[in-house]
């Protein structure tokens, strides 16, 4: 990296931990974060140590062959090619090549009790859920392939979205607000910010939903006036062919449980649909459809990324204090959910400007099924296998 490229990450990184000191509370919270989840009766997987700053010498050369756009050869132009198809960059599935000059939104989706259920949720390409104050979570959701109408609650941005947004080169940020440090810092960043702020127009508030949880966006407005990319970006991994889904070995499992406090989650495969079904609380995680039906949410693949959070000394009105994820660089121990069988592997993000890579046991990239993804990003200790006797 030069000098100018290190300074740069440098300067974001110190001003992603100023922002998270004065991050806005939630007023939902009710719990104190629980970074260590308690023993359960399902096996237990240990998680190594992050690792904040260990990088192997080889992931430059590995991220070079991981921008391949499609399932054509790296580094050809998927509109170009005849001979294989095209895929949605972010979901694999079968994409008109135009696919790859569509702008991406990015959406900031409340998941307290009151949010329940969420709209527009299971039509995003990619979901990232981190730990807010309480013992909450909250979502962070990539939307590229299809784009609903609607999506809500919208909810505030927190520190810990910097390093998630800034690989997504250019995405538009849908949010509903935060402190001044937060704003100022999203100003630095390659970030179009589409947020409460800049299109009020393009939000409104349920009446029937309590405050904070009513704010809803016109997503697909949010993006009429945007001007399609031209520049080329890359997809977060490689997928898997169908016949490569037969033939791997992995061990299967029922599901995968996270505790993040005061909010129990829970991924189960279901062999019928190919996928694994959401469950938050003990109950089905329902989203609204734009017709206004109830559908659980589902995903085909589940990550769990073991990350680190800190307890920054910001408070809620409750007196939780808030978490902020250890994200801009590192390496950590990740379990990868999909075919109803877990790979375990490791997460590695060389630096706050790139995308977090999966890697299996010998270096190599770990190919998805194509279809949904949801990234966990669970503190250590807080996720158990559930086995398929359980």
């Amino acid at each position: 990296m030069s000098m100018k490229i290190g300074a740069f990450v440098i300067g974001i990184c110190a001003l992603v931990a100023a922002a998270c000191a004065a991050d806005a509370p939630d007023a939902h919270s009710t719990k104190q974060p629980e970074l260590t989840a308690a023993a359960s009766s399902s096996t237990t997987y240990m998680t190594e140590t992050t690792n904040e700053r260990e990088v192997a010498s080889s992931d430059a050369e590995d991220t070079q062959a991981f921008q391949a756009p499609s399932t054509t050869s790296p580094g050809s132009d998927p509109e170009k090619s005849s001979s294989k198809k095209t895929i949605a960059p972010y979901r694999g599935t079968p994409a008109e090549p135009t696919v790859w000059s569509q702008p991406r939104l990015a959406l900031k989706v409340d998941n307290a009790p009151t949010a329940i259920p969420q709209e527009g949720l299971q039509k995003a390409d990619i979901v990232f859920e981190e730990l807010v104050e309480g013992g909450l979570t909250r979502f962070l959701a990539i939307f590229h392939s299809q784009v609903p109408e609607f999506v809500g609650p919208i909810r505030s941005g927190r520190s810990s979205d910097i390093p998630l947004l800034m690989p997504f080169d250019g995405a538009f940020f849908g949010w509903s607000g935060s402190n001044w440090a937060f704003r100022r810092l999203l100003d630095t960043v390659a970030v179009n910010d589409v947020g409460v702020y800049e299109n009020p127009t393009q939000y409104w508030r349920k009446g029937d939903r309590p405050s904070p949880s009513n704010l809803w966006a016109r997503s697909a407005q949010l993006l009429e006036e945007v001007e399609s990319e031209t520049s080329s970006f890359e997809q977060l991994w490689p997928f898997q062919e169908p016949v490569e889904q037969q033939l791997r070995a992995d061990q299967k499992v029922a599901g995968v449980e996270v505790d993040w406090g005061s909010t129990d989650v829970s991924f189960r495969w279901s062999d019928n649909q190919k996928t694994w079904k959401r469950f938050q609380n003990s109950e089905q995680h329902l989203a609204l459809t734009g017709e206004g039906d109830e559908v659980q949410i589902t995903a085909e693949n589940v990550i769990i990324q073991f990350t680190k959070y800190v307890l920054t000394n910001e408070v809620d009105s409750n007196g939780a204090r808030i978490p902020l994820a250890q994200l801009s660089e590192g390496s950590g121990t990740a379990w990868i959910l999909k075919n109803g069988a877990i790979t375990e592997g490791r997460w590695i993000k060389p630096n706050i400007t790139v995308h977090t890579r999966f890697l299996d046991e010998t270096g190599n990239s770990i190919p998805m099924t194509p279809g949904a993804t949801w990234v966990l990003l669970a503190p250590r200790d807080t996720a158990t296998i559930i086995d398929i006797d359980d």
